[in-house]
């Protein structure tokens, strides 16, 4: 049943997947940022654009947001999107519809999704769901897909003993919780530093199969990746260098992404006092960037044997309707054009 949903609510996008791509026909990178809105995990482009990384390599793109990560992959799919930063449930499900696409740099190396319930909560465990109102960002996001699976997972009917509705920004969530109105949330990592800074505190369900499980990750079509593969190559280098530079240098970035994305600048705060707000943001995100889950010295990595766990375990709960190799939806091909920087000239001051 939730695999037929999901496949359906990403059908109607893939209706002209047979159509020539826009996005080929396009100098230009058409980028989808799977999120509405931007915070300092952008750092990596905003330090590539400060440094001149981008220019260097001949990039120009433009970036898209979207309400999740299914949208992106709808977009992705239709050629109105050359490269996407996605989760894998949806890619896992369209692969199962004959849409040929891959992983082509593992952005994010621990799972940035999870369970959370406020500090004092009665909920202990995924069977105390049972009932319980979980609140998501949007019915197309990454978050609904996990709760549902851990629903299943814990013996429950995710369609029937729980009830999903979406919550909005950090602010109306936090809200919500406090009336008692929504019970849980199955957001993400940096979603609920924001609710807390609401003034929630929460918890999360942790779940040691979860958080080894793979998240975000940079994603194209098949011929996309042939087609447009030096342009690729060029923005995930810069993107590659960028997230290093970030790690080493944290408040420099955060600097950056405040340059590039005024909009993300906390109001009403001197820059020294808003980069200290926002630091707690940017660890929750370089604590994904590390090459330590599992190891690896090469930027964008995919750890194709985790991404073959989590089909397998989606498709155990009946989160997708047939078997997905994982091989056949991710690619390392890349992975040693877009390493060829030296990293200790990025990581020194």
């Amino acid at each position: 049943m939730i695999a037929r949903v999901l496949s359906a609510v990403l059908a109607a996008g893939l209706l002209a997947v047979g159509m020539s791509t826009s996005a080929n026909a396009q100098e230009k990178l058409r980028v989808g940022w799977c999120s509405k809105t931007y915070n300092v995990s952008l750092a990596p482009i905003a330090v590539a654009t400060k440094k001149g990384w981008f220019k260097a390599g001949n990039v120009d793109f433009d970036m898209f947001t979207f309400a999740g990560s299914t949208d992106c992959m709808r977009t992705l799919a239709t050629g109105d999107l050359t490269i996407a930063m996605l989760s894998p449930e949806p890619l896992g499900i369209v692969s199962l519809q004959g849409v040929k696409a891959k992983v082509f740099f593992e952005a994010y190396r621990r799972n940035i999704f999870g369970l959370a319930v406020a500090a004092d909560s009665d909920i202990k465990s995924y069977n105390d769901l049972k009932g319980q109102t979980v609140g998501v960002l949007s019915m197309g996001s990454v978050g609904v897909v996990i709760a549902r699976s851990v629903a299943a997972a814990a013996g429950l009917n995710p369609n029937t003993d729980m009830r999903i509705v979406v919550t909005g920004e950090p602010a109306q969530t936090a809200t919500l919780m406090r009336r008692g109105e929504v019970k849980a949330l199955s957001q993400f990592d940096t979603y609920y530093t924001l609710v807390e800074r609401a003034g929630v505190k929460l918890r999360r369900l942790d779940d040691p199969a979860i958080a080894r499980f793979p998240s975000n990750s940079w994603v194209a079509m098949d011929d996309v990746l042939q087609k447009r593969r030096a342009d690729i190559v060029n923005f995930s280098k810069a993107y590659a260098m960028g997230t290093a530079y970030a790690i080493a240098h944290p408040r420099e970035a955060i600097k950056m992404v405040y340059e590039v994305y005024p909009q993300t600048k906390p109001s009403n705060m001197d820059l020294e006092d808003a980069v200290t707000y926002d630091m707690p943001i940017l660890q929750d995100r370089i604590d994904t960037w590390h090459l330590d889950n599992p190891a690896t010295d090469k930027w964008g990595s995919v750890d194709v044997p985790a991404f073959q766990t989590y089909m397998d375990w989606l498709q155990q709960w009946g989160l997708l309707p047939g078997k997905v190799d994982a091989a056949s939806i991710t690619t390392n091909a890349l992975i040693d054009d877009i390493n060829a920087f030296d990293r200790k000239a990025i990581e020194t001051p």
